[in-house]
């Protein structure tokens, strides 16, 4: 044992002997802010009963098409565009939405339709390639037969399950010593069901839809939105104006419900409220005298007038945006076209003691086994490349 002389300071004493000042409270870099998740999970949803999730699709017989080349004013043999011949019969009257005049189909082969021109007030005048046509309703003769019957096919929607495992473990040790906060696994329970959230909620936005067939060990992925939107991408859009952007939504919003949501990473949402800059106004709170700003958390569709909320993906802010990379993009969700597809008795779960038998050490895991179902996917919109406000 030594001695020690003099006054006696806190360097003085046997390391382990002090008491550890320390806060039970741990403290995360980032808070849960896994929102479509949660949005999803409010949902309904309907329980998958197998690895491959299907529904259907079906829409309104189509009333448009295009004239496919020039055409004079007597040509009476109508190109359209490929492909949608299959829209028109014989005693259709289209309208070109540029001239105004008003033709009558007589027969249809393929992609050409005969028509009579001229029918009503406009004179047949000539057509450009790409002038849009209405169809804008069947006149049939008295005495007639019934015509041709058409309707629209069903179109089969599909993905697949994918089980995701967020697993972790403590030695026997470990869990048994006395620590400050809540203590393992305790601590680290609450911790990974964030983690096993926010990947589900990941492979929603951004998911790749396969499946390989190795049995026993087959494999599926589940495809997200990014998987199914293609009518309404818009890569590459640069510096976002207020034109730009009611463009872009106009086209999303001609489809589905109005009950849609934008899921913004923070430069888009930044450029939503750049775009009302030139409306800054100093608060004049009796706290805020000096705040300048608006916080964007909805937008207005200046061509439907309806109010789109808008949700900051904060976390996407650590993702590039150069070359269209994920920290530029914006999503727009329908709501109501969307579902989460849980396996039957395989949604979220906690599962206990997965260690094998003889080891000093527990093991827990969260597993899932879910599918999302994205329909009509014309009534979504991605935009990427968002640089900032113009």
């Amino acid at each position: 044992m030594g001695v020690a002389t003099g006054t006696v300071d806190t360097e003085a004493l046997v390391a382990d002997e002090k008491v550890v000042d320390m806060q039970s409270k741990f403290r995360l870099l980032d808070p849960d802010e896994s929102q479509f998740q949660t949005i999803l999970n409010k949902l309904p949803s309907q329980q998958a009963t197998r690895e491959k999730v299907n529904w259907l699709e079906d829409q309104y017989f189509p009333r448009q098409t295009g004239v496919n080349g020039a055409q004079t004013n007597v040509d009476t043999a109508l190109e359209v565009t490929a492909g949608t011949g299959a829209y028109l019969r014989a005693g259709d009257l289209v309208r070109n939405m540029r001239t105004g005049e008003m033709v009558s189909v007589t027969s249809v082969a393929t992609d050409t339709a005969t028509v009579v021109r001229g029918i009503g007030g406009v004179a047949a005048v000539a057509m450009n390639d790409l002038d849009a046509l209405l169809i804008v309703g069947n006149a049939s003769a008295q005495s007639s037969d019934i015509g041709t019957l058409k309707v629209t096919t069903r179109v089969l929607g599909f993905n697949y399950t994918q089980i995701q495992r967020n697993p972790f473990g403590f030695s026997g040790t470990e869990i048994e010593i006395e620590t400050y906060g809540a203590g393992d696994p305790m601590q680290e329970i609450a911790k990974k069901a964030i983690e096993h959230k926010r990947s589900i909620e990941s492979t929603c936005f951004f998911g790749a839809r396969s499946f390989t067939s190795a049995s026993p060990s087959s494999k599926g992925t589940a495809g997200g939105l990014v998987e199914y939107i293609a009518t309404n991408k818009f890569a590459s859009i640069g510096t976002l104006s207020r034109g730009v952007l009611d463009d872009k939504l106009r086209a999303i919003f001609q489809h589905g419900s109005r009950r849609k949501v934008i899921f913004a990473a923070p430069v888009p949402a930044q450029a939503l409220s750049g775009l009302y800059a030139d409306n800054w106004v100093k608060n004049q709170g009796p706290t805020d005298e000096g705040t300048y700003g608006a916080k964007v958390t909805g937008f207005i569709s200046g061509a439907f007038g309806d109010r789109v909320p808008v949700i900051t993906k904060r976390e996407w802010g650590m993702f590039p945006t150069a070359s269209n990379g994920y920290g530029s993009w914006m999503f727009v969700v329908d709501l109501d076209y969307v579902q989460l597809r849980p396996l039957r008795n395989r949604g979220t779960q906690l599962l206990r003691n997965r260690q094998g038998n003889g080891e000093d050490r527990v093991v827990h895991e969260y597993l899932t086994e879910l599918s999302l179902e994205v329909s009509q996917e014309s009534a979504h919109g991605l935009l990427t490349g968002i640089t900032g406000p113009a």
